[in-house]
Order: C-alpha cells, then sequence, then structure tokens
C-alpha cells in the first residue's frame, strides 16, 4: 500500500508511530514516521497524534485504521501531498 494517497482534496498518509519520544514530530523517510510523546495507553498517543497534526494542518484529521497499532492510517482533510509535505520540513 502507498505511503499516502490523495482523494479528492483529502490525503491519507500510511504512517508507522513511535510513541513515549522526547518531543513530537513527523518525518519522512522510507515511509511516514510520527514521534509522539504519550505512550500508547487509554488512547493517549491517538489524541496527541490528531491534536497535533490538527495544529499543524489548521484542519480536521481522522484516524480511519489501526486505533489499537503503531501502523495507522490518517486522514487529513483540505490538503495535498505536497502541501503536507512542505509542512513537515
Amino acid at each position: 500500500m502507498p505511503e499516502a494517497r490523495e482523494i479528492g482534496n483529502n490525503l491519507i498518509i500510511e504512517a508507522n508511530i513511535k510513541p513515549k519520544s522526547s518531543i513530537f514530530k513527523i518525518e519522512k523517510k522510507d515511509n511516514y514516521i510520527i514521534y509522539c510523546k504519550s505512550s500508547p495507553e487509554q488512547n493517549k498517543a491517538n489524541q496527541e497524534i490528531i491534536k497535533e497534526m490538527k495544529k499543524l494542518t489548521r484542519n480536521q484529521v481522522k484516524i480511519i485504521r489501526g486505533l489499537k497499532s503503531k501502523k495507522k492510517s490518517i486522514l487529513l482533510n483540505n490538503i495535498t501531498e505536497r502541501e503536507f509535505e512542505k509542512m513537515i520540513e
């Protein structure tokens, strides 16, 4: 499965999650990696991912697959892959 695909005005990214990191950041190497400070217990990491990505993109964000997994599919509304990549540089 591709790491990102555009559907209309929206973007779906496939990302690996690294919880308990020192800072929140998103990297693109061979794939997207999201480092989050929260632990995966009690949905805290998912909540942090949504909150921080909303701040970054200024748009709605939803985890559409992988709520209990380190591999997630995340829907970003009203953004292209190029715009998203510029935001995380």
